[in-house]
């Protein structure tokens, strides 16, 4: 009885190391090896240069896929913000990318960086078209700017934060989003020259409902060929602080 549950156990043993076998070599034959890669969302990157930063490679195994690392890899790029890695089997692998997009230029050393939401510096610039982007400009720039970096964290977020709350048919009315690194206060300057001390973020709500206010006045001014105005302070409560152009 006991060499009967001997040789069962050398049998099932032998069956299972076999079998192991013939799966490791069966994961790692070329039935797996990639022969198909797809590359989705990448318009201004290009297919062919994620997939040179990514490392892949035609019959590469797809088992041997990180894909982590090529999100890791590919998110160094400043224009990629998201990657997901699919794998369709047995032999094809996407990448999925989320590329960066210009919001907003600012001036810098004689060119325009551009600049995606979250402030990352994406691209530098010699030309644009001014009702494409929001403008932001500073009191003081960084002393070195490069790609991928954060361009100022604090002046970024306190002009998206303006500049979502604005409705969206009045922003093109704003010609430049100032921001004073001293203050960290804002200055807005209408598209017809009138200058909007706007403050901080305080009561934004209703800066904003005068800001929108103020730009229907200006329209009635040069509706009516009336003198425009010079600047509107909204960094107290009460009614706004208005002087018109002399």
């Amino acid at each position: 009885m006991k060499n009967l549950w001997y040789n069962g156990l050398v049998k099932y043993t032998v069956f299972l190391l076999v079998t192991l076998l013939s799966l490791f070599l069966f994961v790692h034959s070329s039935f797996f090896y990639i022969d198909v890669i797809t590359v989705q969302g990448a318009d201004k990157l290009g297919s062919a240069e994620v997939i040179r930063l990514s490392g892949l490679h035609i019959g590469q195994n797809i088992f041997s896929v990180d894909g982590n690392q090529i999100s890791h890899a590919l998110r160094v790029h400043p224009m990629v913000k998201e990657v997901k890695v699919i794998r369709h089997w047995p032999r094809h692998l996407e990448i999925q990318v989320e590329e960066r997009q210009a919001w907003a230029l600012t001036p810098y050393q004689g060119a325009f960086l551009c600049l995606d939401m979250d402030g990352i510096v994406l691209d530098k610039i010699n030309t644009f078209s001014a009702d494409q982007y929001c403008i932001i400009t500073l009191d003081q720039q960084p002393e070195q700017v490069v790609l991928g970096q954060v361009f100022d964290q604090e002046a970024v977020s306190s002009v998206r934060r303006v500049w979502d709350a604005i409705p969206a048919e009045s922003r093109a009315d704003i010609s430049d989003y100032h921001y004073v690194n001293a203050s960290q206060e804002l200055v807005l300057y209408t598209n017809r020259g009138t200058e909007i001390k706007f403050g901080g973020l305080e009561r934004l709500d209703e800066k904003v409902q005068s800001l929108v206010q103020i730009i229907s006045i200006e329209e009635d001014y040069e509706e009516q060929g009336q003198t425009g105005l010079s600047y509107v302070d909204l960094r107290f409560k009460g009614q706004p602080v208005v002087k018109t152009l002399d």
